[in-house]
């Protein structure tokens, strides 16, 4: 899977879990992001999938998650309003399903989106 930004590209690296193999079935689609302090979001399609048993709301920067309430896509890369210290906190439990390689530059990237910006989800 890979997201297509503006001014750069996150190449996903999809797990064997549930999650990842129901998401690998969609199409291809655009999306609007959306910003909870250092999360970025976007809505997919309603695939019914819900917490799975390793489910957690803390991830660590590298990880990619599905919100099940919110049938979304999140990457945490910093502080949410919900984080503890350092930690990143998402609102509830996600089922973590991809990772991608970190690097400065991605974090800088990452930290550029706002509100609305838009991106391609090639699947």
């Amino acid at each position: 899977m890979l997201l297509k930004f503006d001014n750069f590209e996150l190449k996903l690296n999809l797990d064997n879990s549930q999650t990842a193999l129901k998401l690998a079935k969609l199409s291809s689609f655009k999306a609007q992001i959306n910003t909870w302090g250092e999360e970025i979001y976007f809505e997919t399609v309603n695939l019914g999938i819900k917490p799975d048993k390793n489910a957690r709301d803390i991830v660590t920067f590298g990880e990619v998650a599905y919100w099940c309430e919110g049938n979304s896509i999140a990457i945490g890369f910093g502080k949410t309003p919900v984080s503890i210290d350092n930690e990143i906190r998402l609102v509830s439990k996600v089922n973590v399903f991809a990772t991608f390689s970190t690097s400065t530059k991605i974090l800088n990237n990452l930290k550029k989106l706002n509100n609305n910006d838009k991106l391609s989800i090639i699947i």
